[in-house]
């Protein structure tokens, strides 16, 4: 009666390991999958158990996003999605097909997204150390790795080709694609641009490598690699590099790296401790570009680092913070960084029934802010008294820039008024004491929207032509 008991027990103390070691060496076989919100229902773990594929649940905890996570660190952050960053419901499923490879599908088994095209049949899938997820066929040729189709992050050991794209995510929470790119053109130069949404029309660069030859075909970068000991670069074919992150960092071997578009148009290099005891306890930025977005993102086309209308400031970790003017408010609550709209809408016809009294309109004075490539008219030499009676007496105009001048060099503060704003700048004067003061209307609307130059330490030399002023 006790042999079968011993026998029993003698057959599961000898497959425990080995069942063990076949969910911790990064393999996965086809026909294996995983459900979302199923507890029995594990993550595809790396070897070295630093990174996990799976679902991890959103905030809405009915809410889950198939990705790819650092699985050791205590925010678990994201570095890779699917499905263009859409998350899915409780019960939907992952697994791994010989046809297809990947196939995520919802708790009706209606295929939502897949690894497809693949070039061979997969014969397993692979959770590899670096982050990247593979899948690899029976010659071990990887077909498919989510290297190969990045989101918002590149990680060491990882290439971005030519024509390769990075999006950023539309909020901090939300991973469909937004506004932001990462883009390695084909003439060579790595850039960051803003998007249209609907279109996807790519609006001009506010960061470039300077990777680009016209001339010199050789002489242009064709990859951006991040490679294993936490240094970016553009190479060019002539194997020339052009380093873009910090020229020195820290140990790889003690830290994790990431490189991150996020959500507001930043590109980051970050690290992180490996250990739990190190600190800080969390991403820390070694590099960024641009330094400063808000005065970065000069555009005729599309939007700034902010919405419409909205002001942008530079905070004092080098991130964009977005405010209305007085008497303006978000289109939408819960987008601190989109549109804002005007409590009141300015007709022409209302000029026609004016009180005795004066102008039905006043004007908000918003210290050293400009609101560059949207002027109707320059007025000069004019006061300040009559540039805001110029803007008052204008029914089409918004907002009227004051700026004094001497010798073409302009230093912070001066002052601007608007029925949304005014610039201030103080004024050098030349030998003679001699300054202009000009005053500049702006229609409605307003792209890309005005930016605090309270931060900007440049002199009018480079100030005026940089950000096309005047």
């Amino acid at each position: 009666m006790s042999y079968p008991l011993l026998h029993t027990l003698f057959c599961f103390l000898l497959l425990l390991p080995f069942s063990t070691v076949a969910q911790t060496n990064g393999t996965v076989d086809v026909g294996a999958s995983i459900t979302a919100g199923d507890n029995s229902s594990t993550p595809w773990l790396s070897a070295s158990q630093d990174f996990a594929f799976g679902f991890k649940k959103l905030q809405d905890n009915n809410l889950f996003l198939l990705s790819i996570w650092y699985y050791k660190i205590p925010d678990r952050t994201i570095v890779w999605y699917a499905n263009e960053g859409v998350p899915v419901s409780a019960g939907s499923k992952v697994g791994i097909t010989a046809g297809k490879g990947l196939v995520l599908s919802d708790p009706q088994g209606r295929e939502l997204w897949s690894s497809t095209p693949i070039r061979n049949l997969v014969a397993h899938g692979f959770m590899n150390d670096t982050g990247n997820f593979e899948l690899v066929d029976g010659g071990s040729v990887n077909v498919w790795e989510s290297f190969k189709d990045p989101t918002d992050t590149l990680l060491p050991t990882q290439i971005m080709e030519s024509r390769g794209v990075l999006f950023s995510r539309q909020s901090e929470k939300n991973f469909s694609r937004g506004r932001f790119q990462l883009r390695l053109l084909g003439d060579g130069n790595l850039v960051l641009n803003t998007r249209d949404l609907d279109t996807n029309f790519a609006y001009d660069a506010y960061y470039w490598s300077d990777t680009y030859d016209g001339v010199n075909v050789t002489n242009r970068g064709y990859q951006v690699i991040f490679n294993e000991t936490g240094y970016i670069f553009v190479l060019k074919r002539s194997n020339q590099r052009v380093v873009l992150g910090p020229t020195t960092v820290l140990p790889s071997g003690d830290n994790y790296y990431r490189a991150t578009l996020d959500f507001d148009g930043v590109l980051t290099l970050y690290y992180h401790p490996k250990t739990e005891n190190a600190n800080p306890k969390t991403w820390t930025a070694l590099w960024f570009e641009p330094d400063n977005i808000c005065v970065g993102i000069i555009a005729s086309q599309g939007r700034g680092a902010c919405g419409f209308n909205s002001i942008c400031t530079i905070d004092d970790y080098k991130r964009p913070n977005c405010s209305c003017p007085e008497r303006f408010s978000l289109l939408d609550p819960n987008d601190k960084y989109g549109d804002c709209k005007s409590s009141f809408t300015p007709s022409c016809e209302e000029d026609d029934h004016k009180s005795s009294n004066g102008d039905l309109y006043d004007l908000s004075v918003l210290i050293d802010t400009d609101w560059p490539l949207s002027d109707s008219a320059q007025l000069k030499p004019y006061s300040e008294e009559m540039c805001r009676n110029a803007c008052l007496q204008d029914c089409f105009c918004a907002v009227a820039i004051l700026r004094v001048l001497a010798n073409f060099r302009v230093v912070p503060p001066t002052s601007v008024l608007v029925p949304t704003k005014t610039v201030p700048y103080r004024a050098v004067p030349d030998q003679n004491g001699a300054c202009d003061v000009l005053c500049r209307s702006v229609l409605v609307p307003c792209p890309p929207g005005p930016f605090d130059t309270s931060r900007q330490e440049a002199d009018a030399g480079d100030f005026l032509p940089f950000y096309s002023l005047f």
